[in-house]
């Protein structure tokens, strides 16, 4: 029996290292990655406080990560010992109807968001020192040598989820385009936006470090603690409001705010995470056309997103503002859940690495 170390909830919302079994190849797609980079994600905490149904006391957390592969099963064809990869949240089989449609986050195989199971969710996570990653060759991608872990480790979740919320709401060149939330999940959203040639881009939040990362982006900012951000954006606009607006915080308030500052037949990209049900003003909105579009990442665009990454399109370096040793993980989870020393991110780095 080989034990590791871990970061396991335990009873009572509390969190604590302890040694677990090291995972082992169970299905001839499996591969073994020994993690080199994780990352703390503001979902684990959600999970350590019991607000994420099925995760609780034992659940081994972590999704988003990088590392080298340690094995793999004689089915995989993509990736060998000693590679880098960096690894999607959660794993697709590639067959089911979904797969085949491109919507490999509805699969119901191989738990991704769809499905139920993701890593620190009826997968055993990565904040640990190796994990095993059913699907290799869907799920896996390969790291450029020019791609440092620190921003490789974002392309699964944070650039994939982001890019989700820009690509679903349909921006296009010249348009005007407003995210509530400047946490990692929002900013990946502002990077992907650019992309698609919107005229301007409005973040709104209310930590000033997140604004300033925001600015460094290339957006004009609103802190949402200095008057009414819907006359505001409204204002800006010249009354008409926003082409797409993506709710990246997953608050009730900020959804309603999303809806009141879209124009008429414009978008409203969801992709935050809400843990109590939202009212939506149907009785007003079903006049202007709005359009709602909802459901987190498809994560199939990774190796697209790693070559912006490589090429220098994007850069996801400011996004890490912290990194521990995984023997310091409890440290990390308090000064990321506190919003300590103006942290953005916090990275894991284990194995020594």
């Amino acid at each position: 029996r080989i034990v590791m170390k871990a970061v396991v909830i335990q009873p009572g919302n509390k969190l604590a290292l302890v040694d677990v079994e090291e995972p082992r190849i169970v299905e001839d797609t499996d591969a073994i990655v020994k993690v080199t980079t994780a990352a703390i994600c503001g979902s684990d905490v959600h999970a350590e406080h019991g607000f994420i149904p099925g995760v609780g006391p034992g659940v081994l957390l972590g999704h988003e990560f990088v590392g080298v592969i340690e094995s793999a099963g004689r089915g995989v064809r993509r990736f060998k010992k000693g590679e880098r990869v960096a690894a999607a949240p959660a794993t697709w089989c590639g067959i089911c109807p979904s797969c085949r449609r491109g919507d490999a986050q509805h699969c119901p195989n191989g738990g991704v968001w769809g499905g139920g199971d993701i890593f620190g969710k009826g997968l055993d996570g990565a904040q640990t020192s190796y994990i095993r990653v059913a699907y290799a060759d869907n799920c896996l991608t390969h790291i450029p040598d020019s791609v440092p872990d620190e921003q490789a480790v974002f392309v699964g979740d944070v650039f994939s989820t982001g890019f989700h919320a820009a690509h679903q709401g349909g921006i296009e060149v010249g348009d005007t385009v407003v995210i509530f939330g400047c946490g990692p999940i929002g900013l990946g959203a502002l990077v992907s936006a650019w992309q698609f040639g919107p005229k301007e881009i409005f973040c709104v939040d209310m930590l000033e470090n997140r604004l300033a990362i925001a600015k460094h982006y290339g957006a004009e900012v609103i802190n949402a603690g200095a008057g009414d951000v819907v006359a505001q954006i409204r204002e800006k606009t010249g009354g008409e409001g926003a082409d797409v607006v993506i709710e990246a915080i997953g608050f009730p308030g900020t959804f309603e705010q999303s809806v009141r500052c879209v124009r008429r037949g414009g978008t409203v990209s969801v992709v935050g995470l809400f843990p109590t049900p939202v009212e939506f003003p149907l009785n007003e909105m079903s006049f202007y056309g709005v359009q709602v579009k909802m459901g987190l990442g498809n994560l199939t665009r990774m190796s697209k997103l790693m070559g912006l990454v490589e090429k220098g399109r994007v850069d996801l370096k400011p996004l890490a503002t912290h990194s521990f040793s995984l023997d310091d993980a409890l440290e990390a989870y308090d000064l990321f859940e506190n919003h300590k020393e103006k942290c953005l991110k916090v990275l894991l780095k284990t194995n020594g690495i």
